[in-house]
């Protein structure tokens, strides 16, 4: 295990909390399920790139996508119905995520003319993976292992829903190319929603449920993620203390989800300096003067502000 020392002031009391959680055993599951719900129609409602043998970018329309997206997202959700792990639409997970994913998305609609015919659909999957997931056509998966283990606030899954949006908003599924490597099997995509398998689908009918991103789609996810949220009335500084978490939790045991979004010290540095821009946006949406906004407790945030300041100054 890599030394605590290296990680922000004010992590290491919680890393202490995350070990032991990671170590302890998996979530029940729930009594029952019962199938999936779509979202109201008034616009309220990853891991391994999985070698997919065309390169998507410019060749694949996006109602193919957006199809395709539709059809593996069921492949999940069925699997995920057939072992009693879909919750249902009266468990409080399900409700708060679905809660908080509404209250985004007509912010985000901007972004992508055509998702305003996208039909949401809101899941959470009970299962200890640390995972969560938004498929171009508005297909997005939270599973409890992301929502408990983590301990997000409100402020931190929306950050982190504002994320998931941005990527099935800009589609970059689509700029995924084909790859040698071998795709994952069944179950291996399965186990990253902390499931037992899939079924029995091809080999390689899966990849947009295992698929990993850029150092640029990140970027470009954290920005408009962030802004999506923030207009929302949710805090933007719950960011840095997202992603700080993440990175926190990975340096104890690596997450097939911190892999698929790659992490390094750029991504908070880049958060913070565009910080102000989404405190104003967050000001606006709450009706009070950025001036008025209370000062922010999460994890790590002060020391990463500190050391954006210092890096400015010294510059």
């Amino acid at each position: 295990m890599n030394s605590l020392s290296t990680l922000p002031r004010g992590s290491v009391s919680l890393l202490l909390v995350l070990s032991a959680l990671l170590a302890g055993p998996a979530w029940a599951a729930p009594a029952a399920a019962s199938p999936s719900s779509e979202a109201p129609s008034d616009a309220t409602a990853t891991g391994h790139n999985a070698g997919s043998s065309v390169m998507l970018r410019n060749r694949m329309p996006p109602e193919q996508l957006e199809q395709q997206a539709a059809d593996q997202y069921q492949i999940l959700l069925n699997a995920a119905s057939k072992e009693k792990r879909l919750l249902p639409d009266k468990n409080k997970s399900v409700q708060r995520v679905r809660l908080i994913a509404n209250k985004l998305i007509p912010y985000g609609l901007k972004w992508n003319e055509q998702s305003r015919q996208w039909h949401w659909e809101i899941n959470v999957i009970d299962g200890r993976a640390i995972n969560a997931l938004c498929l171009p056509g508005g297909k997005l998966v939270v599973t409890t292992g992301m929502l408990e283990r983590m301990h997000l606030t409100d402020n931190e899954l929306a950050m982190l829903l504002g994320h998931e949006i941005a990527h099935a908003l800009r589609e970059h599924a689509r700029d995924r190319p084909a790859s040698s490597a071998a795709p994952l099997t069944p179950r291996a995509v399965a186990q990253l929603f902390g499931l037992n398998n899939l079924g029995h689908p091809p080999p390689a009918a899966t990849p947009l449920l295992a698929a990993t991103y850029t150092r640029d789609d990140e970027t470009e996810a954290d920005v408009m993620g962030t802004e999506i949220a923030a207009r929302a009335g949710y805090d933007p500084r719950a960011a840095v203390s997202l992603w700080i978490k993440f990175d926190g939790v990975n340096r104890l045991a690596r997450q097939a989800y911190v892999q698929a979004h790659p992490f390094d010290a750029r991504r908070l540095v880049d958060l913070q300096k565009h910080m102000r821009d989404m405190l104003a946006l967050y000001a606006r949406a709450l009706g009070k003067p950025l001036g008025q906004l209370p000062a922010f407790q999460g994890v790590g945030y002060a020391a990463s502000a500190r050391r954006v300041a210092e890096q400015d100054n010294a510059d």
